[in-house]
Parts: C-alpha cells; sequence; structure tokens
C-alpha cells in the first residue's frame, strides 16, 4: 500500500479510548440509530457515520477497498479489553463523512440491482450517484468509482467519437446551468479531470449573467469562470479560424463547377454574421445548412471537409482552450488515482 493509502486508512481509526473521551464516544453510539438496510446479524463490524450506525461484513468492505482491507489488517485489542467499544461482539470504527454518501456507497457495494436504474437526466444523475463516487475515491472502492465515472463520461465526452455520439443521441437533453456547476464541482472534487474540458465548455457557453453571478455555495470558483470567460474568447476564435473558417473565408474547390458565380457568392458571409451574431460561440456545433451558401457542390463538398476536420481539432484544442493541459495529459492523471 502507498504512503498515500496508508494516510487514508491512519484516518479511520477504531473508537479505543479511556475516561472522559471514552464516555462522550459511548453517548455517540447510544444517540446513533441503526440502519436496518445495513444492519447484518452476521456482519463482522459496526461503522458509525454522523448518527448512523452499520453492521457490516469486513471482508466485503476489504474486497472491494483497499483503504478498507489496509485498516482492517491493523491488529485489534481483544474484546473487553479497557476502553474498546464493542457492539454486540464486533469493533466499532467511526468514520466522518456523510451519512446519506456513505448510504450511497454501501448500495454500491452490496446490492447488484442499484444501477439497474440510472437517472437520465444530469442533474438527477448527479443526486444519485455524488456520494457514491465521493467515498469510492476516497476510499479506492475500484470498480464502484469506474462505474460511476463511466456514467458522467457519457455526459461530458473525452473523445469527439463520444462527442458526436452523445449530441446525436435522440432524446439528448440540454444541461442546466446549475447542474453544469456541480458536475464541474463533483469532477474536480473527484479528480475525473477529463471531463472538465467540456463541462468548461458547456460553461463557457452560459449566458455571462450566470457564470458572473454570486453563487459560492455551489458555483465553481472565480478564478475558474475566469478560465471559463477567457476560454469563451479564444472559443470564438477556434470558430473564426477553425470549424467554421469555411464560411468566415470561404476559398473555392479546385474543381469548383461554377467559378464565377462562386467567387462571388454571398452566402458564406451572411451564414458567418448570423453564427457571429449568436449568444456564445459553438464551434462543435455541426453545420448543416449547406444550401444556404449558395455555391456548387465541390465547393460544398471542400467546405464539408474543412468543417469536420476544424471541428475534430477544436476537440483536440479543449483542454489547452481551459488551461487543463492535454487530453492525455488528464487520462494519465485519471490512471493515476
Amino acid at each position: 500500500m502507498s504512503s498515500h493509502r496508508l494516510s487514508q486508512a491512519s484516518e479511520i481509526k477504531p473508537l479505543s479510548t479511556t475516561g472522559t473521551t471514552s464516555k462522550i464516544i459511548r453517548k455517540h453510539i447510544s444517540d446513533a440509530t441503526r440502519y436496518q438496510d445495513f444492519w447484518f446479524h452476521d456482519g463482522s463490524i459496526v461503522i458509525i457515520v454522523g448518527a448512523l450506525m452499520f453492521r457490516v461484513h469486513q471482508t466485503v468492505l476489504s474486497t472491494h477497498s483497499e483503504v478498507f482491507s489496509g485498516l482492517f489488517t491493523i491488529p485489534q485489542p481483544p474484546p473487553g479489553t479497557k476502553g474498546q467499544e464493542m457492539i454486540e461482539g464486533c469493533h466499532v470504527v467511526q468514520l466522518h463523512d456523510d451519512p446519506d454518501d456513505f448510504v450511497s456507497l454501501l448500495k454500491g457495494i452490496y446490492n447488484p440491482s442499484h444501477f439497474d436504474t440510472i437517472p437520465d437526466e444530469l442533474g438527477d444523475l448527479l443526486s444519485w450517484l455524488s456520494g457514491m463516487l465521493r467515498l469510492s475515491t476516497k476510499y479506492m472502492v475500484v470498480s464502484l468509482r469506474t462505474r460511476c465515472a463511466t456514467l458522467l463520461r457519457a455526459k461530458f465526452p473525452a473523445t469527439f467519437l463520444e462527442y458526436t455520439a452523445m449530441i446525436s443521441a435522440p432524446n439528448r437533453r440540454h444541461y442546466k446551468s446549475d447542474d453544469l456547476m456541480r458536475a464541474v464541482r463533483l469532477a474536480q472534487e473527484c479528480n475525473l479531470r477529463e471531463l472538465l474540458p467540456y463541462a468548461y465548455y458547456c460553461v463557457a457557453r452560459m449566458g455571462l449573467t450566470r457564470i458572473v453571478a454570486d453563487h459560492p455555495a455551489t458555483d465553481i470558483s472565480w478564478r475558474e469562470k475566469a478560465v471559463c470567460l477567457v476560454g469563451r474568447e479564444r472559443l470564438r476564435w477556434a470558430e473564426m479560424s477553425l470549424s467554421h473558417c469555411f464560411l468566415f473565408a470561404f476559398r473555392q474547390a479546385p474543381n469548383c463547377l461554377t467559378p464565377p458565380q462562386c467567387a462571388i457568392a454571398r452566402g458564406p458571409q451572411k451564414e458567418w454574421r448570423a453564427l457571429e451574431a449568436a449568444r456564445a460561440p459553438n464551434p462543435l456545433k455541426a453545420y448543416v445548412k449547406w444550401a444556404a451558401m449558395n455555391v456548387c457542390s465541390e465547393c460544398v463538398t471542400q467546405s464539408q471537409a474543412q468543417h469536420q476536420a476544424g471541428r475534430e481539432e477544436v476537440w483536440q484544442h479543449l483542454p489547452v482552450i481551459f488551461e487543463l493541459g492535454a487530453w492525455d495529459e488528464l487520462s494519465e492523471l485519471r490512471d493515476a488515482v
């Protein structure tokens, strides 16, 4: 186990004390409520989280979590040792986590059907998996963390192929601004940095009034908002020079079918002005109004190729646009957790 993992395990200790402290702990135990769904008669450890108590299995938790496995290998004092708190013959461990988060973690570990019904709307999904993701990250429940991360990656893709599949889905929904802020905070907290480029892209496309609104309890930090605002300007540049350059600076195809007409076509500039007037840049969005360009089929084909290549290049630049490094660096950080 690495020193990082040892430090995590060292934060969780059996309730073994004496004197006044022991009395306080016994009172805390007496005030706690048994959580019946996770109070197993054959459980081997009692875990107190906030005002809730859980009697669960050391072997189950150890199988799923390296941190719990390390904790449970620490020799325990024998029953009856002075100051060693026991409940129904089980040693007692106290965790300083949110009780609801811990319930969510246990559901993910113990209930095979827990992932059978997954909320589709982003806000509901965040409420459903946030606690599970936080604690599976903290306690290194790798399989559970991976499942949660996969669900979020379906909302915030990390490859252009995943992005195009997502936006092509027939039931795709737009994200609410508050939910986007929550998603960014969760991704940062749980070191899912590969979700951030597209999440920041979505934040950058919000209305300016919403971005600068002062909601410190729920929003991303002001520094991150500043990064998104700077990124917004970079997206405008990317739209002009990469993804939609075929409109901003239209060039005829070498094998143009109608050179005189295409040379003076006003369609591209007209379409660019409409795009430029939009509330926020959206360089990843697929352009579909090809007939409005009013140019020949060969020029359209060339423009389509430029557009596709430009969108893919914008995607490759997303992490840099938002001061996040490069895609491969973000993937390495994910794999290191």
